[in-house]
Protein backbone atom coordinates (compact mmCIF):
# COMPACT_ATOMS: atom_id res chain seq x y z
CA UNK A 1 0.00 0.00 0.00
CA UNK A 2 1.52 3.58 -0.96
CA UNK A 3 2.13 6.29 1.73
CA UNK A 4 -0.44 8.25 -0.09
CA UNK A 5 -3.34 6.02 -1.22
CA UNK A 6 -6.00 7.54 -4.06
CA UNK A 7 -8.91 5.61 -3.29
CA UNK A 8 -10.59 5.32 0.62
CA UNK A 9 -12.80 3.03 1.46
CA UNK A 10 -14.60 4.39 5.14
CA UNK A 11 -16.81 1.34 6.29
CA UNK A 12 -19.26 0.39 8.89
CA UNK A 13 -22.31 1.82 10.62
CA UNK A 14 -20.59 4.17 13.33
CA UNK A 15 -21.51 7.13 11.61
CA UNK A 16 -20.07 9.57 14.01
CA UNK A 17 -16.53 8.31 14.07
CA UNK A 18 -17.02 7.86 9.71
CA UNK A 19 -17.43 11.65 9.85
CA UNK A 20 -14.74 12.12 11.90
CA UNK A 21 -12.09 10.35 9.17
CA UNK A 22 -14.22 12.51 6.38
CA UNK A 23 -13.12 15.82 8.09
CA UNK A 24 -9.73 14.78 8.58
CA UNK A 25 -9.21 13.46 5.40
CA UNK A 26 -10.46 16.84 4.07
CA UNK A 27 -8.25 18.68 6.03
CA UNK A 28 -5.46 16.72 4.91
CA UNK A 29 -5.64 16.82 1.51
CA UNK A 30 -7.68 20.04 0.74
CA UNK A 31 -6.47 23.62 0.40
CA UNK A 32 -8.17 25.55 3.03
CA UNK A 33 -8.92 29.02 -0.11
CA UNK A 34 -10.27 26.39 -2.82
CA UNK A 35 -11.66 23.09 -0.92
CA UNK A 36 -15.12 24.46 -1.97
CA UNK A 37 -14.02 24.22 -5.89
CA UNK A 38 -12.52 21.04 -5.35
CA UNK A 39 -14.71 18.88 -2.80
CA UNK A 40 -17.98 16.97 -4.73
CA UNK A 41 -19.71 14.76 -3.46
CA UNK A 42 -22.33 11.93 -4.86
CA UNK A 43 -24.88 9.27 -3.81
CA UNK A 44 -25.35 5.78 -4.67
CA UNK A 45 -28.73 5.69 -5.60
CA UNK A 46 -28.52 8.65 -7.45
CA UNK A 47 -25.69 8.85 -9.04
CA UNK A 48 -23.89 7.17 -11.93
CA UNK A 49 -20.27 5.99 -11.98
CA UNK A 50 -20.39 8.13 -15.52
CA UNK A 51 -20.86 11.24 -13.76
CA UNK A 52 -18.55 10.09 -10.78
CA UNK A 53 -15.45 9.52 -12.78
CA UNK A 54 -16.25 12.35 -15.63
CA UNK A 55 -15.26 14.40 -12.31
CA UNK A 56 -12.58 12.27 -10.36
CA UNK A 57 -10.84 12.96 -14.50
CA UNK A 58 -11.07 17.25 -14.12
CA UNK A 59 -8.29 18.63 -12.60
CA UNK A 60 -7.88 20.29 -9.21
CA UNK A 61 -8.95 24.36 -9.34
CA UNK A 62 -6.15 26.36 -7.63
CA UNK A 63 -5.21 23.32 -5.27
CA UNK A 64 -3.00 20.17 -5.00
CA UNK A 65 -6.16 17.57 -5.02
CA UNK A 66 -9.66 17.01 -5.92
CA UNK A 67 -11.61 15.03 -3.31
CA UNK A 68 -14.80 13.04 -4.83
CA UNK A 69 -17.36 11.51 -1.91
CA UNK A 70 -19.94 8.64 -2.69
CA UNK A 71 -21.48 8.36 -0.15
CA UNK A 72 -23.70 4.67 0.05
CA UNK A 73 -21.78 3.82 -3.02
CA UNK A 74 -23.13 -0.05 -2.77
CA UNK A 75 -26.39 1.29 -3.77
CA UNK A 76 -24.64 2.07 -7.20
CA UNK A 77 -26.42 -0.70 -10.09
CA UNK A 78 -23.60 -3.74 -10.92
CA UNK A 79 -22.65 -2.05 -14.14
CA UNK A 80 -21.39 1.35 -12.57
CA UNK A 81 -19.45 -1.00 -10.07
CA UNK A 82 -17.99 -2.09 -12.05
CA UNK A 83 -17.10 0.85 -14.33
CA UNK A 84 -15.82 1.71 -10.77
CA UNK A 85 -13.87 -0.74 -9.89
CA UNK A 86 -12.17 -0.59 -13.16
CA UNK A 87 -11.18 3.36 -12.59
CA UNK A 88 -9.53 2.00 -8.47
CA UNK A 89 -7.13 -0.46 -10.35
CA UNK A 90 -5.73 2.28 -12.23
CA UNK A 91 -7.25 5.46 -10.55
CA UNK A 92 -6.00 9.15 -11.07
CA UNK A 93 -3.19 10.63 -8.55
CA UNK A 94 -4.58 13.98 -8.29
CA UNK A 95 -7.89 12.70 -7.32
CA UNK A 96 -8.43 11.16 -3.92
CA UNK A 97 -11.66 8.83 -4.49
CA UNK A 98 -13.94 8.18 -1.47
CA UNK A 99 -15.73 5.59 -0.68
CA UNK A 100 -18.79 5.21 1.41
CA UNK A 101 -20.81 2.68 3.16
CA UNK A 102 -22.14 1.32 6.51
CA UNK A 103 -22.08 -2.14 5.28
CA UNK A 104 -19.91 -4.06 7.53
CA UNK A 105 -19.19 -7.43 5.68
CA UNK A 106 -16.34 -6.43 3.20
CA UNK A 107 -15.74 -9.85 2.12
CA UNK A 108 -18.58 -10.12 -0.46
CA UNK A 109 -18.69 -9.79 -4.04
CA UNK A 110 -17.18 -6.35 -5.91
CA UNK A 111 -16.44 -5.21 -1.90
CA UNK A 112 -13.38 -7.82 -1.64
CA UNK A 113 -11.80 -6.19 -4.48
CA UNK A 114 -12.41 -2.38 -3.81
CA UNK A 115 -10.43 -3.70 -0.59
CA UNK A 116 -7.43 -5.04 -2.49
CA UNK A 117 -6.98 -1.61 -4.19
CA UNK A 118 -7.73 0.97 -1.63
CA UNK A 119 -6.81 1.96 1.75
CA UNK A 120 -9.82 0.65 4.15
CA UNK A 121 -10.92 2.62 7.32
CA UNK A 122 -13.26 0.33 9.30
CA UNK A 123 -15.86 2.14 11.90
CA UNK A 124 -18.03 0.20 14.72
CA UNK A 125 -19.47 0.92 17.36
CA UNK A 126 -17.22 0.97 20.59
CA UNK A 127 -18.15 -0.67 23.82
CA UNK A 128 -15.56 -1.00 27.12
CA UNK A 129 -12.33 0.09 27.29
CA UNK A 130 -12.24 1.37 23.92
CA UNK A 131 -15.47 3.69 24.35
CA UNK A 132 -14.00 4.98 27.82
CA UNK A 133 -11.17 5.73 26.33
CA UNK A 134 -12.57 7.74 23.11
CA UNK A 135 -14.77 9.73 25.91
CA UNK A 136 -11.51 10.39 28.04
CA UNK A 137 -9.54 11.59 24.79
CA UNK A 138 -13.04 14.02 23.90
CA UNK A 139 -12.56 15.75 27.25
CA UNK A 140 -8.85 15.80 27.43
CA UNK A 141 -9.08 17.54 24.12
CA UNK A 142 -10.42 20.52 26.41
CA UNK A 143 -8.20 20.07 28.73
CA UNK A 144 -10.42 18.66 31.22
CA UNK A 145 -10.75 15.15 33.17
CA UNK A 146 -13.55 12.94 33.97
CA UNK A 147 -13.88 10.71 37.16
CA UNK A 148 -14.51 7.24 36.55
CA UNK A 149 -17.82 7.30 38.40
CA UNK A 150 -18.95 9.80 35.95
CA UNK A 151 -17.72 8.24 33.55
CA UNK A 152 -20.02 5.14 34.12
CA UNK A 153 -22.99 7.66 35.15
CA UNK A 154 -22.45 9.00 31.17
CA UNK A 155 -22.59 5.72 29.89
CA UNK A 156 -25.09 4.09 31.55
CA UNK A 157 -27.38 6.86 30.99
CA UNK A 158 -26.22 7.58 27.21
CA UNK A 159 -24.96 4.19 26.24
CA UNK A 160 -22.42 4.45 23.08
CA UNK A 161 -23.97 7.09 21.09
CA UNK A 162 -21.25 8.89 20.26
CA UNK A 163 -23.32 12.16 18.72
CA UNK A 164 -25.09 12.38 21.96
CA UNK A 165 -22.28 11.55 23.96
CA UNK A 166 -20.29 14.34 22.11
CA UNK A 167 -22.99 16.95 22.92
CA UNK A 168 -23.61 15.93 26.01
CA UNK A 169 -19.84 16.24 26.45
CA UNK A 170 -19.62 19.59 25.31
CA UNK A 171 -22.46 20.89 27.85
CA UNK A 172 -20.40 19.29 30.48
CA UNK A 173 -16.92 21.14 30.17
CA UNK A 174 -19.69 24.14 29.91
CA UNK A 175 -21.25 23.26 33.25
CA UNK A 176 -18.05 22.88 35.18
CA UNK A 177 -16.71 26.31 34.11
CA UNK A 178 -12.99 26.44 35.79
CA UNK A 179 -13.22 22.79 37.36
CA UNK A 180 -10.58 20.60 35.70
CA UNK A 181 -12.73 17.27 36.22
CA UNK A 182 -16.40 16.03 35.74
CA UNK A 183 -17.71 14.63 39.04
CA UNK A 184 -20.19 12.60 39.22
CA UNK A 185 -22.41 14.99 40.62
CA UNK A 186 -21.92 17.19 37.43
CA UNK A 187 -23.39 14.24 35.35
CA UNK A 188 -26.47 13.71 37.40
CA UNK A 189 -27.32 17.49 37.00
CA UNK A 190 -27.08 17.68 33.54
CA UNK A 191 -27.52 14.11 32.06
CA UNK A 192 -29.31 11.87 34.72
CA UNK A 193 -28.74 9.62 37.84
CA UNK A 194 -26.20 6.53 38.75
CA UNK A 195 -28.57 4.47 36.93
CA UNK A 196 -26.05 1.53 37.64
CA UNK A 197 -27.07 1.78 41.27
CA UNK A 198 -31.49 1.40 40.21
CA UNK A 199 -30.32 -1.75 37.67
CA UNK A 200 -28.61 -3.15 40.97
CA UNK A 201 -31.43 -2.81 42.66
CA UNK A 202 -33.80 -3.82 39.75
CA UNK A 203 -31.90 -6.65 39.48
CA UNK A 204 -32.06 -7.51 42.83
CA UNK A 205 -35.50 -7.57 43.13
CA UNK A 206 -36.24 -9.65 40.23
CA UNK A 207 -33.55 -12.21 41.08
CA UNK A 208 -35.20 -12.95 44.75
CA UNK A 209 -38.82 -12.18 43.29
CA UNK A 210 -39.49 -9.37 44.82
CA UNK A 211 -42.84 -8.76 42.76
CA UNK A 212 -44.27 -5.07 44.45
CA UNK A 213 -40.36 -4.18 45.19
CA UNK A 214 -39.11 -4.57 41.57
CA UNK A 215 -42.64 -3.01 40.14
CA UNK A 216 -41.81 -0.18 42.63
CA UNK A 217 -38.81 0.52 41.22
CA UNK A 218 -39.25 0.69 37.93
CA UNK A 219 -42.44 3.46 38.38
CA UNK A 220 -39.72 5.45 40.65
CA UNK A 221 -37.20 5.27 36.96
CA UNK A 222 -40.33 6.24 35.10
CA UNK A 223 -40.69 8.91 37.20
CA UNK A 224 -37.69 10.44 37.43
CA UNK A 225 -38.03 10.73 33.18
CA UNK A 226 -35.74 8.16 32.06
CA UNK A 227 -36.93 6.53 29.18
CA UNK A 228 -37.35 2.47 28.31
CA UNK A 229 -33.92 2.51 26.78
CA UNK A 230 -31.79 3.99 29.71
CA UNK A 231 -33.46 1.48 31.68
CA UNK A 232 -32.79 -1.46 29.20
CA UNK A 233 -29.44 -0.61 28.69
CA UNK A 234 -28.34 -0.15 32.14
CA UNK A 235 -30.20 -3.47 33.29
CA UNK A 236 -28.65 -5.30 30.15
CA UNK A 237 -25.10 -3.74 31.28
CA UNK A 238 -25.92 -5.39 35.24
CA UNK A 239 -27.39 -8.65 33.82
CA UNK A 240 -24.07 -9.16 32.14
CA UNK A 241 -22.19 -8.37 34.58
CA UNK A 242 -23.56 -10.93 36.82
CA UNK A 243 -23.51 -13.49 34.05
CA UNK A 244 -20.61 -15.80 36.14
CA UNK A 245 -23.31 -16.32 39.05
CA UNK A 246 -26.23 -17.57 36.41
CA UNK A 247 -26.81 -20.98 34.52
CA UNK A 248 -26.50 -20.61 30.81
CA UNK A 249 -29.61 -21.34 30.09
CA UNK A 250 -31.04 -18.68 32.57
CA UNK A 251 -28.62 -16.06 31.14
CA UNK A 252 -29.42 -17.08 27.58
CA UNK A 253 -33.72 -16.85 27.92
CA UNK A 254 -32.89 -13.53 29.76
CA UNK A 255 -31.18 -12.07 27.19
CA UNK A 256 -33.88 -13.29 24.97
CA UNK A 257 -36.33 -11.53 27.38
CA UNK A 258 -33.93 -8.34 26.80
CA UNK A 259 -34.10 -8.15 23.44
CA UNK A 260 -37.63 -9.01 23.33
CA UNK A 261 -38.40 -6.56 24.77
CA UNK A 262 -36.13 -3.95 23.06
CA UNK A 263 -37.75 -5.03 19.60
CA UNK A 264 -41.07 -4.42 20.64
CA UNK A 265 -40.70 -1.21 21.86
CA UNK A 266 -38.62 0.17 18.56
CA UNK A 267 -40.99 -1.52 16.40
CA UNK A 268 -44.13 -0.12 18.01
CA UNK A 269 -45.67 -3.28 19.08
CA UNK A 270 -45.73 -2.27 22.50
CA UNK A 271 -45.55 1.15 24.41
CA UNK A 272 -42.14 1.81 26.97
CA UNK A 273 -44.57 1.43 29.99
CA UNK A 274 -45.78 -1.66 29.33
CA UNK A 275 -43.49 -3.65 27.08
CA UNK A 276 -40.73 -3.48 30.77
CA UNK A 277 -43.62 -4.14 32.78
CA UNK A 278 -44.43 -7.20 30.78
CA UNK A 279 -40.36 -7.91 30.66
CA UNK A 280 -40.10 -7.96 34.48
CA UNK A 281 -42.72 -10.37 34.75
CA UNK A 282 -41.36 -12.47 32.52
CA UNK A 283 -38.37 -12.42 34.32
CA UNK A 284 -39.86 -12.72 37.61
CA UNK A 285 -41.03 -16.00 36.31
CA UNK A 286 -37.71 -17.07 34.71
CA UNK A 287 -36.12 -16.65 38.09
CA UNK A 288 -39.56 -18.60 39.93
CA UNK A 289 -38.49 -21.42 37.93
Amino acid sequence: MVADPPVYLLAGNEQFLKEDTLTRLKSTFLDKKSWQFNFNVFYGASASAKEILECAATSPFLGRKRVVLVRQFTDLSVSDKALLLSYIKAPQRQTLLILETSQGNLYQNSLAEICRHARVIFHKPLEGKPLFAWIKAQVSSFGKQIGERALLILVDNLGNDLQLLSASLNNLILFIGEKTIIEASDVEKLVGPDLSISAFELFDAVSVRKKERAFGILDSLFKDGLNSSQILGALTYKIISKRNKLRFSRFESILQELQSADSDIKTGRQNQRIALELLLARLLQLYSL
